[in-house]
């Protein structure tokens, strides 16, 4: 009689056991389906995924119009945090002209001068400046003089390639911007019109 009772017993442990198996492997499953749906991506999705990723970049675009109030705020920004523990310190003012002012030592003595310059644009994006005339205080001197003698006794940092013979100082843009990782092209510069365009260039991450 006890036997029969403890067979009945184990019997229904027996099913209780692959009860809960089952139950257990139906959740499981049930669970991997669900999980598998949810990150499945649809055929609609797959589409948009793929077009946002033949669509996307590392950086954007923004073209910039300026005065030419502004372009002398934003050049001269810049061109300050050139010369950082510089001798030479000078600064950029477009008006009627482009002009590069500036103060330096002359024989122990501080001397400013203005370089009167024709801006232009470059293929790559760069202002290039084609030197006029140069004031020495209130002294005309010769351009390729002085530019060459600034070339050579001063560093003016990265963003800054004078060319005494051609007479002329390039305002590398990009060179200028780069620590922020941000690239500038020049793509129009009117004097007469007041109109000054850019490509900014701003990275996304």
């Amino acid at each position: 009689m006890k036997r029969s009772v403890n067979d009945k017993q184990r019997k229904k442990v027996n099913v209780w056991k692959w009860a809960f198996i089952v139950l257990a492997a139906f959740l499981v499953g049930f669970t991997l389906f669900i999980f598998k749906q949810a990150t499945t991506q649809s055929a609609v999705q797959k589409d948009v995924s793929s077009t946002a990723k033949s669509n996307s970049s590392n950086h954007t675009s923004v073209n910039v119009s300026m005065d030419k109030k502004q372009l002398n705020g934003t050049i001269n920004y810049y061109l300050k945090q050139q010369q950082k523990g510089q001798k030479i310190k000078y600064r950029f003012y477009v008006g009627n002209a482009a002009i590069l002012m500036g103060t330096t030592k002359i024989l122990g003595q501080n001397v400013s001068f203005s370089l009167y310059t024709t801006p232009t644009v470059t293929k790559d994006g760069n202002i290039r400046l084609y030197a006029k005339s140069v004031a020495i205080g209130s002294l005309n001197a010769p351009t390729s003089f002085i530019l060459s003698y600034v070339k050579n006794n001063y560093s003016l940092g990265n963003g800054i390639t004078i060319n005494s013979k051609k007479e002329t100082i390039t305002l590398n843009l990009s060179k200028m911007t780069n620590k922020q990782k941000i690239t500038v092209k020049a793509q129009k510069i009117d004097l007469k019109n007041d109109d000054f365009r850019f490509k900014v260039d701003i990275p996304l991450e």
